[in-house]
């Protein structure tokens, strides 16, 4: 299986990039000039994060928010499905997280000799973005003293080669960090801007200052449950910013592929390197609350089975004889066989998720908000981002579509406005879930594991850990055989930092 990214794609990025997967770094790489430039780091390490969230991590969040399961046909992800992955299940996402880590902090040091502060603040963004990633998934991980291996500024802080492990709320406070920093660099008027090496934004460093403050938004509520003084002072403060705003329709922060046939999603990628089996099916857990609720998106994210139906397998079934099962649809880069999976985005922060960080707040009462219009504002967000795709799959535009959906009364658009702050979390988080789903899988499993909702998941049925579901990452062999500051591996089913449920 051939897991690479051709790093030297991104030199020549406005022609297109490749996103197969090779862990080479831009300065060694001998196909690439040895001095590495503003221009093809940045590209460089997006692409690293690319393939890191949108192959393993999606692969992963995917199953275990249970989005999808492993399809009866095929055996890619049956440890997964199992919820018994093998230790090296997720050494390429440690790798191409810590990739694009390295090259954005390789990137900072570079823009600050060459006084490119909008290139600095858009690493620094990035690298918090990339840490929260980390650490989500793994828990106590390298963080002070990661990324020092040759690159560092001074003896001190160079030839690192066993950083220790930070736990994770130190981590978090240096994300934190991260993002004031970056902050305070922000200039859209600045003389050196990035252009179309910036694969997210272009260089537009507007939509990076909302990033900068949604991002925020989204890191203090992980702290919610673990630390909610923290989480709710942090929130009070960053809503009495001067001029903050978060991301909204159009900004949507993401890496778009299928420029040309060697750029594809990394997903798709990953599939045709597995000469285009079809390992991924629709779960029923929900394919059977999309019906019940006659939503509308479930064409967006499945495509129908062989019966002219959406249908799913229950959670980990691939033992089962049924053949007319949905599988994703290439809207998020699930189906193997068909090129068009190639254009899927891999999306990093969206409208509706900001909407649905804006609601919870007002919800919980921390800020001032009017936290039902803000549930129904997200929900219209994500039918407005797949407009087209509703229109092809339904024939109505996104927004008929969604005025549709609200007539039809299903359960989760039934806000309970005039309810507790929890039961209006339940709502706001299952509807995240159901924006997120197959496009923002980890993030969707990551607010499962914070939150507790969706409260209707179902146990694999093939679980080899009995009716627990796991709760992070195992840590890669080259940390266990590697790292002279390894701790130990930690039980999949042990709850990270942030998580109390």
């Amino acid at each position: 299986m051939n897991r690479k990214i051709i790093i030297a794609a991104a030199v020549a990025f406005t022609l297109g990039a490749s996103s197969c997967k090779k862990y080479l770094n831009v300065n060694t790489n001998p196909n690439v000039s040895q001095s590495a430039t503003l221009q093809t780091l940045l590209p460089a390490a997006q692409l690293y994060l690319g393939s890191g969230l949108g192959v393993d991590l999606q692969i992963t969040g995917g199953f275990w928010a249970q989005y999808w399961t492993q399809s009866p046909s095929a055996s890619q992800y049956r440890l997964l499905d199992q919820y018994a992955p093998a230790q090296d299940q997720f050494s390429y996402p440690w790798s191409n997280l810590y990739e694009a880590g390295e090259n954005f902090y390789q990137l900072a040091i570079l823009a600050d000799s060459g006084k490119a502060k909008q290139y600095k603040a858009i690493s620094l963004l990035m690298q918090a973005y990339t840490f929260q990633l980390i650490t989500d998934a793994w828990g106590n991980v390298p963080f002070t003293k990661a990324l020092k291996g040759a690159y560092g500024k001074d003896t001190f802080n160079s030839h690192i080669t066993n950083p220790k492990y930070d736990s994770q709320r130190v981590v978090y406070n240096g994300i934190l960090a991260y993002i004031d920093s970056a902050n305070s660099l922000i200039n859209p008027n600045d003389v050196i801007l990035p252009g179309a090496d910036d694969l997210v934004y272009g260089g537009d460093m507007t939509k990076w200052q909302k990033f900068a403050y949604t991002l925020k938004l989204r890191v203090l509520l992980r702290l919610s449950q673990v630390d909610p003084v923290t989480a709710q002072a942090g929130i009070v403060a960053l809503y009495a910013t001067p001029g903050v705003a978060f991301i909204g329709t159009g900004d949507d922060a993401k890496i778009a592929y299928g420029f040309n046939t060697a750029n594809k999603n990394p997903l798709y990628a990953e599939e045709a390197g597995l000469g285009g089996t079809q390992n991924l099916v629709a779960s029923s857990t929900c394919i059977d609350s999309f019906k019940s609720n006659s939503d509308p998106r479930i064409g967006v994210f499945y495509e129908l089975g062989l019966a002219g139906d959406y249908e799913g397998l229950p959670q980990g079934d691939f033992n089962s004889t049924v053949t007319t099962y949905s599988i994703p649809n290439v809207y998020v880069a699930g189906d193997a066989q068909n090129s068009a999976s190639s254009k899927a985005p891999v999306n990093l922060l969206t409208s509706y998720e900001s909407l649905f960080l804006q609601a919870e707040v007002a919800a919980r009462g921390w800020v001032p908000g009017d936290d039902a219009a803000l549930f129904h504002a997200a929900i219209t967000a994500n039918f407005n981002y797949y407009n087209t795709q509703i229109t092809a799959t339904s024939g109505s535009t996104g927004a008929d579509a969604y005025a549709t959906y609200v007539a039809a009364n299903g359960y989760w658009t039934q806000y309970p406005a005039g309810g507790t702050s929890t039961e209006k979390l339940r709502f706001i988080i299952t509807q995240k879930w159901f924006a997120m789903c197959g496009n923002q899988s980890f993030e969707s499993w990551c607010e499962w594991r914070r939150t507790g909702y969706p409260d209707f998941l179902r146990y694999s049925k093939n679980s080899l850990i009995g009716n627990q579901f796991p709760k992070r990452f195992i840590y890669p062999t080259s940390e266990s055989t590697a790292n002279a500051n390894f701790p130990g591996l930690a039980p999949l089913t042990s709850n990270v930092w942030w998580d109390v449920f």
